[in-house]
């Protein structure tokens, strides 16, 4: 259960092939017998809050506990994933601390669908139908190609996605594989910002993968009611046993997103339909015997407000956020009219640049290179390192995990883990207009 890092080793072949097919529905065979999986996890928050162009810190800091328990259950061929999620088991904000009574608990489907085959004369066809999470995306930091309920990346503490209503058909030849899918993205049950609900989709497309010598391939095309159509392609290419290449890239021919108006101060922002749009990734991945994994990444966001449109939301944060307190009613929504700009952060990416740096250690692998036979609980522990940098506002967020594999005896398994993420770089810079400077979170999970 190592969410925040990817599957890495000896042969970085796997690893990025397996990242292809991370959240894909894959069949699930016949079995008689009704089976469970138990996940649970807890997690502990505490971050620092600062002022920002568009709203005041509510308090110096802010705490809260949240918890998760999933179940896997499959029985024949039906599989579900369901979920109670548990926000604010305690909050200390604003000065005031509570326990249990503010707590949002949900109960949730994040999938429920039934996963076979279909006989067409000589043809074998894998079908899924259901609520089901799909993501042929390929990347660490983002993924372009997360086409129907895009997911977080990378998260420091606990997050519930849940899947799209999807009916695919899948058949495997010689080279690789062969998709037909329609999804529709509104069977979500938790509550959605303007512009996720402005970017529901019905639709249908098809998708090719290959596998190509060392090279593997994905072409797709896809239509729905929101982008009209689009096309994607990635590639990963491996170089030897410790290097690879992968990219993506996305067109599509309508977009929305948050806009605001450029002549009129007192206009909040809202959710607009931005014309067509593009995102490209491509990374580099490393990794040696010695168990030292790297990847950087630099990708391309159009949808994301450009260096310009930030400044202008800052400076239009800063000058109504100063306006004193009046009588008036109108001019007194002048505080809420800067938080209005603070959508900007909603966006799948907050800067249309991007560059990630990422480092993973696994200590094991590193041991067992060294002749070291024995390691205790050191061979259990593995540090991680994320870097984002906004190469063209100079806001930079910098992200820690160390995780400890507590108990392991593959029926069962707790894990600890620790993470720190720092908001900072440049003043002026977007991700310094983020009200968490920084956080740590305290995650404990398990398996039953």
């Amino acid at each position: 259960m190592k969410p925040h890092q990817p599957n890495l080793n000896k042969s970085t072949s796997l690893l990025i092939a397996a990242s292809l097919c991370v959240g894909t529905a894959a069949p699930v065979f016949a079995n008689d017998e009704l089976s469970f999986e138990w996940d649970w996890a807890v997690s502990y928050e505490t971050a620092k809050q600062r002022d920002s162009a568009f709203m005041q810190a509510q308090g110096s800091s802010r705490d809260s506990l949240n918890a998760l328990l999933d179940v896997q259950v499959n029985y024949h061929n039906f599989s579900g994933l369901f979920a109670l999620y548990s926000q604010g088991l305690y909050l200390n904000q604003q000065g005031e601390s509570d326990w249990w009574s503010e707590a949002d608990n949900q109960l949730l489907i994040r999938e429920l669908a039934w996963l076979g085959e279909w006989q067409v004369g000589d043809t074998t066809l894998d079908v899924s139908l259901g609520k089901l999470r799909v993501d042929w995306g390929v990347g660490y930091g983002y993924r372009p190609l997360d086409l129907f309920k895009p997911y977080r990346q990378n998260p420091v503490g606990l997050v519930a996605e849940e899947g799209a209503g999807v009916f695919s058909l899948s058949h495997y030849d010689m080279d690789g594989e062969w998709t037909v899918i329609a999804t529709d993205s509104s069977w979500g049950q938790q509550d959605q910002s303007a512009l996720d609900q402005a970017a529901e989709q019905q639709g249908v497309g098809i998708r090719r993968y290959a596998l190509v010598g060392d090279t593997e391939y994905q072409l797709i095309g896809y239509y729905d009611d929101v982008r009209r159509g689009l096309l994607g392609a990635s590639a990963i290419a491996v170089w030897d046993e410790s290097i690879a290449m992968h990219g993506s890239m996305l067109w599509q021919k309508q977009s929305v997103g948050y806009q605001f108006q450029q002549d009129d101060l007192y206009q909040p922002g809202s959710v607009e339909e931005q014309g067509s749009a593009f995102q490209a990734l491509v990374g580099v991945n490393w990794a040696n015997q010695a168990g030292h994994n790297v990847i950087a990444e630099y990708w391309y966001d159009s949808r994301a407000w450009s260096k310009s449109e930030w400044q202008q939301a800052i400076e239009r944060g800063e000058l109504l956020s100063q306006i004193p307190e009046p009588n008036n009613s109108l001019l007194a929504s002048s505080a809420l009219l800067a938080t209005s700009y603070a959508q900007g952060f909603q966006h799948a990416n907050i800067v249309q640049h991007n560059v990630m740096l990422h480092w993973s250690w696994d200590v094991e692998a590193w041991a067992a290179w060294n002749g070291k036979a024995d390691m205790g609980w050191l061979s259990d522990v593995t540090p991680t390192l994320d870097v984002m940098l906004a190469p063209q506002d100079g806001g930079v967020i910098v992200t820690q995990w160390l995780n400890y594999q507590w108990i392991d005896t593959g029926d069962q398994s707790v894990e600890v883990e620790v993470a720190a993420r720092f908001l900072t770089g440049d003043d002026q810079s977007a991700y310094a207009q983020i009200n968490d400077k920084h956080m740590i979170v305290f995650n404990i999970k398990g398996k039953f």
